[in-house]
């Protein structure tokens, strides 16, 4: 991607009084003036700034807004504690300079970046955010960082485009964090991070490299129909109510390392070898197509770094290989009880179908190596 595509609203589309002050210009008027807070006389913009103070009201949907606008604002709703305070927040529509300083500020309301587009380097590194957060639709243009961000409400990033490195290392979010259809162009990484409830990346698009190790979510961890082009970690990670990358297509192999109830994979593409590393959990892998070997291994010790709950022991079980495709299912201290093991007909090997008199489970190798 050479560069930011920035959005164009039309009039209909913008549901804010519009700056008077220069022709074109989507930005929020600030009352009682007529232009946006860029576009101010030295007086007016002297008024605009006396009404700021930590806690206050920020509204610059649709501003273009320059460097020198920025920190005022931020300066001026800046506590005792050296952070910037910030009430309500709306950044809708805004463009952002080729450096957004937001390190570390605090947004006691609701925020909403909707449409913004950062043109730069981001970065949220230690912000809190107390109420809802929204950068749904958001271009960030360059590497953005939220490593060690709080998230107290719900969050979402659905249909953000990521154009650089994506760092959300550290990050809690204490309920759902939704990222459906969002867009990774470059690496994207979530380790030590923690969700109070869904981690939601349904359809999202991995470019880079994706990683997420030692994460806790305490319901489930939603990768529906997601894409990955780099290959995927996903582990050491707990998901308290499971781990979902049904109908998900990996590139470059996929690693799983996981304590979960469940675990499916129905329906996947991964083109390269995968592992699985698993406790506690009931895998599906109905329907799923690997074009190299897959591994299933039953964990036997705790996964070190992440907190485990206090589940009764339990093993590993395979529920279902119906319509696998794989060339090799290699299994080790897994329950096979309640999988129905398929006909040859259900089961391919890559090159195609077994030849006649071939073992009915020439494809399933257990640890000690017998088929």
């Amino acid at each position: 991607m050479g560069g930011v595509v920035l959005h164009e609203p039309s009039p209909a589309s913008l549901f804010w009084p519009r700056c008077t002050a220069v022709a074109g210009c989507t930005g929020r008027a600030a009352e009682p003036a007529g232009g946006c807070p860029a576009h101010l006389s030295p007086r007016e913009f002297e008024r605009f700034m006396d009404a700021l103070r930590p806690g206050t009201e920020v509204d610059l949907r649709g501003v273009t807004v320059p460097s020198w606008l920025l920190e005022a604002v931020l300066d001026a709703v800046t506590g005792p504690d050296g952070r910037p305070h910030l009430g309500r927040t709306r950044f809708d529509g805004a463009v952002l300079p080729s450096d957004a300083p937001l390190r570390g500020f605090c947004v006691e309301g609701d925020s909403s970046f909707d449409g913004a587009c950062f043109l730069g380097v981001a970065s949220f590194h230690d912000a809190r955010f107390f109420g809802n957060a929204s950068f749904r639709d958001v271009r960030f243009g360059r590497d953005v960082s939220f490593q060690g961000a709080r998230f107290h409400r719900h969050s979402s990033f659905e249909e953000t485009v990521f154009t650089g490195e994506a760092t959300f290392d550290g990050a809690r979010w204490h309920v759902d964090a939704s990222f459906r259809h969002a867009v990774f162009v470059g690496a994207a990484s979530f380790d030590h991070a923690a969700f109070g409830r869904d981690a939601a990346m349904q359809a999202a698009s991995f470019g880079g490299a994706a990683s997420f190790r030692r994460v806790r979510v305490a319901r489930r961890a939603r990768f529906e129909r997601a894409k990955f082009r780099r290959g995927l970690r996903l582990g050491p990670l707990v998901a308290l109510g499971g781990i979902s990358l049904a109908d998900a297509v990996v590139h470059g192999g996929l690693h799983v390392h996981a304590a979960a109830r469940q675990v499916s994979v129905r329906g996947a593409t991964v083109y390269g070898d995968a592992e699985f590393g698993l406790r506690y959990a009931e895998l599906d892998l109905a329907d799923a197509a690997f074009t190299g070997t897959a591994s299933v291994r039953s964990l036997s010790e705790p996964i070190p770094g992440v907190m485990e709950p206090s589940w009764p022991p339990a093993d590993v079980r395979l529920t279902s290989v119906q319509r696998t495709d794989v060339a090799l299912l290699q299994v080790t201290g897994v329950d096979l009880g309640g999988c129905a093991l398929p006909r040859r007909s259900e089961v391919r090997a890559r090159g195609g179908r077994p030849a006649a008199g071939t073992p009915r489970r020439s494809w399933l190798r257990r640890a000690t190596g017998r088929s």
